[in-house]
């Protein structure tokens, strides 16, 4: 089978990097419709066949499975083309450019039988599955709140506002450590640089089980910033991505509250104990992806951030857009995933 990539902006030669290293640059067919993107990348990859539109690539019948990789804007197009030709695909996080769009998508894959996975790659972050490992151990106890911060100087992008570009990272990490997707959403932003397109947003997330999240997106950040943090009510996790060292650090802190009927009953104590940062192994996130996506295919393993997950994520970007838009009032998360979704995740509201 071939594998059919389209899109070589800023992602795309990632993806194609990881690709060929994965199937073999035979296997490997690049859709692009600028010729100095291809020209570009030919000398290292010679081998690799080069199309410049996707209805070229879709007449190779070799070609089994379609990787988008191009701005949110032509997603649906895109993905539905390759969807109806009977392809399997991965589209580029977020899954569409709106909840109809993403809808459409996930029913048209679940009709045609075809895997429809979107590229949250921080799914596949060794980082973030030891979190996860935690959390399913019990290790923080009850989850209580968390928050996660994604901050920098740019880039700013032409065709969607920091919320739409930089929460799919955070949004699908904390849907997929909590196990649950959020029921509202409230946001406050300011539109800087260019009127219209949010430079700078503070979203809550409020979850059916009482947890609460706040999640710090921007464009305009005097340092960059990728972090997140879980407080339990027995331990508490801390993520930082940019600490390659000691990425995750588990604290053992917490109150305690003591017996009302003792001495001191108003009174409060605080624990510190030790601070734990485990070894984790470094493997490319991305990788790991396209090796998920192709047992996917053959039917080996589990979609992990499959059509519904993507629309779950797509759900709640529009929730906290409109949030915005609307002065920021907490906004429903309108679920149209039925109660048959996707397993191991407790939806929000559930449509009928």
């Amino acid at each position: 089978m071939k594998i059919a990539i389209v899109g070589l902006g800023y992602w795309g030669p990632n993806l194609l990097r990881n690709l060929v290293a994965l199937v073999g640059p035979g296997s490997v067919v690049v859709v692009e419709k600028s010729l100095d993107r291809i020209a570009a990348v030919i000398p290292q990859y010679p081998s690799v066949a080069y199309c410049l539109s996707l209805d070229q690539a879709l007449d190779d019948d070799e070609v089994g499975a379609v990787i988008v990789a191009t701005p949110v804007s032509s997603h649906a197009a895109l993905v539905r083309a390759a969807l109806d030709a009977g392809r399997h695909v991965l589209v580029e996080k977020p899954l569409a450019a709106s909840v109809v769009e993403a809808i459409d998508l996930v029913s048209c894959a679940e009709e045609r039988g075809r895997v429809l996975m979107v590229g949250h790659t921080f799914l596949f972050s060794p980082r973030v599955e030891r979190m996860r490992e935690y959390l399913q151990e019990g290790r923080l106890g009850s989850v209580q709140y968390a928050t996660s911060s994604r901050l920098n100087l740019g880039l700013h992008q032409r065709d969607v506002g920091v919320i739409w570009d930089l929460a799919p990272h955070d949004f699908s990490i904390l849907f997929h450590l909590l196990g649950e997707f959020p029921v509202s959403a409230q946001t406050s932003g300011r539109c800087v640089v260019r009127s219209g397109s949010l430079d700078v947003a503070f979203v809550n997330l409020s979850f059916a089980s009482g947890i609460v999240a706040s999640v710090d997106v921007s464009w305009l950040a005097p340092r960059k910033t990728r972090s997140t943090v879980l407080v339990g009510d027995r331990q508490m996790m801390v993520y930082d991505d940019l600490n390659n060292e000691e990425p995750v650090k588990i604290y053992d802190k917490g109150v305690v509250i003591p017996d009302p009927e003792g001495f001191g009953e108003h009174q409060l104590t605080y624990r510190h104990g030790d601070v734990q940062a485990p070894f984790i192994p470094a493997r490319e996130p991305l990788a790991q992806e396209l090796a998920h996506f192709l047992a996917c295919i053959d039917g080996t393993e589990t979609c992990r951030s499959d059509g519904r997950f993507g629309l779950h994520v797509v759900e709640a970007l529009e929730a906290a857009e409109r949030s915005w838009q609307e002065g920021g009032w907490p906004v429903d998360v309108e679920t149209a995933v039925p109660e048959a979704g996707r397993s191991g995740y407790a939806t929000g509201r559930l449509a009928s």
